[in-house]
């Protein structure tokens, strides 16, 4: 397998917007540094201001939902009251609280206002909607200590009559599933009772056969002894083959051609000229020879 360069992984530092390389020694001495640690110290005090800040927001839109709900109350029943009347929804609005002996809360009801007591002692008067607070008593009323206290007693009450009712109904399912016990305890005792009475058939001995070698358990069958028989000839089924002697060809000998060899001892002019044969060339071949011309 060949080697190859590879680039070490980096990471990015959200609070100091900057590359570091991804290992525990570049890590722990970049986090370990001021400059990180003071930017990890202003994320934090960034993040608890804005946090601070949505809350009062918030709260503030809070406040202002709940001052226009009570402004739509009050001009609500302002309405039914003022149309009791002229207007068939009012008249039905107002038979309808009558007969239930009920009202319609209003925006300004003594409810809204909460007498609370100060760390002296003196006694201040709280807005439940606006959270608004002041020293004097408010002019159309106030919730006072004694009425709140009355009030959360009542509410105590309430829960000690929830959970008492709560007890009463485990009790109850608590003696139903024990009755439902003991019933099928008498009706257990029942079933033994008559399972006693109960004629028994009587049964023949059984009869056991003689006990046979089931032999070695082989899912291919039982092992059989072969005897040993002498190989037979297996036919291969190859096709007959015939033989045919091929003629002997027998090639003649090259024949050895002679050449006259003629000796001239001495050119001498007495003797008469030396000359030689001109081979003769045939009309086939004189056709592929370059004739002269008669023009030099």
């Amino acid at each position: 397998m060949a080697d190859y360069w590879k680039s070490q992984d980096r990471k990015y530092c959200d609070f100091c917007k900057c590359w570091i390389t991804d290992n525990k020694a570049s890590r722990d001495f970049h986090e370990n540094g001021r400059r990180h640690k003071e930017n990890v110290k202003k994320r934090l005090k960034n993040i608890i201001r804005d946090s601070a800040k949505t809350q009062k927001e918030t709260q503030k839109v809070d406040v202002s939902i709940r001052a226009m709900e009570a402004a739509a109350l009050e001009a609500y029943r302002k309405d039914v009251e003022s149309n009791s009347s002229a207007d068939l929804t009012s008249i039905a609005m107002n038979k309808k609280l009558k007969d239930s002996n009920l009202e319609i809360a209003s925006g300004n009801n003594s409810k809204v206002w909460h007498e609370m007591v100060a760390t002296g002692g003196k006694s201040y008067y709280w807005n439940t909607i606006t959270n608004e607070t002041t020293w004097s008593p408010p002019a159309i009323g106030f919730f006072s200590v004694l009425d709140q206290k009355a009030e959360k007693n009542k509410a105590i009450a309430k829960q000690y009559r929830e959970v008492e009712r709560y007890n009463r109904r485990e009790d109850m399912l608590r003696k139903q599933d024990k009755e439902q016990e003991e019933a099928e305890k008498r009706a257990r005792l029942a079933r033994e009772k008559l399972k006693e009475r109960r004629v028994l058939d009587e049964t023949p001995e059984p009869v056991y056969g003689p006990i046979i070698d089931p032999g070695r358990s082989d899912p291919y069958g039982k092992w059989y002894t072969v005897p040993e028989s002498a190989p037979a000839e297996i036919d291969y089924q190859l096709p007959a083959q015939e033989y045919f002697e091929c003629p002997i060809v027998v090639e003649p000998e090259p024949v050895v051609k002679e050449f006259k060899e003629k000796i001239v001892e001495n050119i001498d002019a007495s003797e008469g000229e030396t000359s030689f044969k001109k081979r003769k060339l045939g009309s086939a071949m004189k056709r592929n020879v370059r004739q002269r011309l008669d023009v030099d």
